[in-house]
């Protein structure tokens, strides 16, 4: 755990927030970590965390039971879980199938709940990642149900390539900013790109990225 580092973090996010005039969300993300270590984060002011996988974060959200903290699930989505995962979670940023967004949707309805959700891109086209391919996303929202008051279309998520080459990944975001940009005029609800983590967060806030995941960067390495 490095405190210093988030608190440099967030002075980072506050003083973009202060010269943009946008509101910025950092998701601190948990995954293998610790709840003592997620505690200690809360009590410095931290209240959005993301978790990868499933159960692991709902035996966190069960287990440390705060209102004040919202849980957004970042991993990719299991359809036979995704009933468990619109029960526990607050955001989702990985929907890219329409049977997954209905199990969700239904699952929202069913217990009267109030879910965020994102559509994952994979803006990179790399196999290893999840994600509709940019070319399929308005095909997909063709379907989805825009006047829903249980789970919200707020807007996409990206993870780029896992490279340090700056001039790919500012072709990747500003991609992704531009489709976010074209979605804002479509969709009254959408409001959230979630893309930068640890290595590139800064440089996508440059592309207009509202939502950055951090994760080693406050939390040190995974054991």
């Amino acid at each position: 755990m490095n405190l210093q580092n988030f608190q440099s973090i967030k002075e980072q996010l506050n003083q973009f927030e202060h010269e943009t005039k946008k509101r910025i969300e950092l998701i601190a993300v948990s995954k293998k970590h610790s709840i003592d270590k997620i505690q200690h984060l809360i009590r410095a002011g931290q209240k959005n965390f993301g978790e990868n996988y499933a159960q692991e974060g709902i035996e966190k959200i069960k287990s440390i039971n705060n209102p004040e903290v919202s849980w957004h699930y970042i991993g990719p989505i299991q359809s036979n879980k995704a009933s468990l995962i619109g029960t526990y979670f607050d955001w989702i940023h990985s929907i890219d199938r329409l049977k997954v967004y209905e199990k969700i949707k239904n699952q929202a309805e069913l217990i009267d709940k109030k879910i965020n959700f994102l559509v994952q891109v994979n803006i990179s086209g790399e196999d290893t990642k999840s994600g509709l391919n940019i070319s399929n996303l308005d095909d997909f929202l063709i379907n989805i149900d825009t006047k829903s008051s249980h789970l919200i279309f707020r807007g996409v998520m990206a993870i780029p390539s896992n490279t340090n080459n700056e001039v790919q990944l500012s072709s990747e975001f500003k991609l992704m900013q531009t489709t976010f940009d074209n979605l804002k005029q479509k969709f009254s609800s959408v409001d959230t790109l979630s893309m930068g983590m640890s290595n590139d967060y800064l440089l996508a806030l440059g592309y207009g990225a509202t939502m950055v995941r951090i994760g080693s960067k406050i939390f040190g390495e995974r054991a």
